[in-house]
C-alpha cells in the first residue's frame, strides 16, 4: 500500500550497498524510518531528498509496518545552514534534540513546526545564534511538558523575589532562603527581573512569535545557560552537535 509523508530528515544512515535508512519527522505520523533503496548514488533522484535538514514529501509504500521509498519532493532544504558553520553546528543540534524527543506513531506537529521555525530563523543573518538556540531549548521543554515556572519558589512556594535563582535540578526558580538554607538543589544560576520577562514570553507567546523580542547581551547570556542546562537534565544526556557548537565558540574565544 502506497501512502504519502511529509516531514523532516533527522537522520541518514547508509545501510548495505548504495541503500540509505532515512529518519523522518512526519507532523501527523511522528518519527518514522525509511528505508532508501539506491539513495546513495549520485545519479539517484531521491538523494537530494535524503539527507538532513530537508523538508521533503515522501510517497512510500508500507508493509508489515515498515516503509520503503518510492519518490521523493523536495520542498526545502535549508542550504544557507551549510554556508555557515555556525548555523550548520546548530541546525544539527535541533535535529538531533527533536530526534531524542520525538516520538512515533504520535502526532508531533507541534514538534516539527518548532523545529522548522527555529531552522528558518537561523538562515536568517538579523537574529543572533545564541537568541535562535536559546528560544527554541525553553520551547522544546513546553513541549515536553517540563517548561519552567520562575513565578514562584519550586521549594517553599512563595513568590520570587527580584532577586531570584533558577536550578535546573528543581524545574524553576528559588529564592534566596531556600537557596542558601539546603532545601534545593544546584547548581544555581542568576535570575534577574529581565530574564524572568524574557523567560515568560518566549513560553507564553504564539508560536510565530517566539523570535519577536529582545534582551541585553547579558541576559541573553544568562537566560541561554538556564535553557541549555534544563534540557540537559531534562532529556538526562548530552549531544555530540552541542559540544561541537561549544568547540567552535572556543576557537574564537
Amino acid at each position: 500500500m502506497e501512502q504519502k509523508l511529509k516531514g523532516l530528515v533527522l537522520k541518514n544512515i547508509p545501510t548495505g550497498d548504495n541503500k540509505t535508512l532515512v529518519t523522518v519527522l512526519d507532523g501527523k505520523i511522528g518519527k518514522t524510518l525509511i528505508t532508501c533503496h539506491g539513495a546513495r548514488k549520485l545519479t539517484s533522484r531521491n538523494m537530494p531528498a535524503t539527507q538532513p535538514f530537508c523538508l521533503c514529501e515522501f510517497i512510500v509504500s508500507e508493509k508489515n509496518g515498515r516503509f520503503t521509498l518510492k519518490e521523493s519532493h523536495l520542498l526545502e532544504s535549508f542550504f544557507e545552514l551549510r554556508c555557515d558553520l555556525y548555523a550548520s553546528a546548530l541546525g544539527a543540534y535541533i535535529l538531533e534534540t527533536g530526534n531524542a524527543c520525538a516520538k512515533e506513531n504520535e502526532n508531533e506537529e507541534a514538534l516539527l513546526s518548532l523545529m522548522l521555525n527555529s531552522l528558518y530563523a537561523l538562515c536568517k543573518k538579523d537574529l543572533e545564534k545564541p537568541l535562535v538556540k536559546t528560544v527554541y531549548e525553553l520551547r522544546l521543554l513546553l513541549e515536553l511538558g517540563c517548561e519552567p515556572n520562575v513565578e514562584q519558589c519550586t521549594c517553599c512556594g512563595k513568590a520570587l523575589p527580584e532577586a531570584a535563582f533558577y536550578a535546573p535540578s528543581e524545574g524553576g526558580g528559588v529564592c534566596p532562603a531556600c537557596k542558601n538554607g539546603g532545601e534545593a538543589q544546584g547548581p544555581f544560576f542568576p535570575l534577574d527581573p529581565a530574564c524572568r520577562q524574557a523567560l515568560n514570553y518566549i513560553l507564553l507567546c504564539a508560536p510565530k512569535k517566539i523570535f519577536h523580542f529582545k534582551l541585553s547581551e547579558k541576559g541573553l547570556s544568562a537566560l541561554s545557560k538556564i535553557s541549555e542546562e534544563s534540557l540537559l537534565y531534562t532529556l538526562e544526556r548530552s549531544f555530540e552537535s552541542l559540544k561541537f557548537y561549544k568547540e567552535l565558540q572556543n576557537i574564537d574565544e
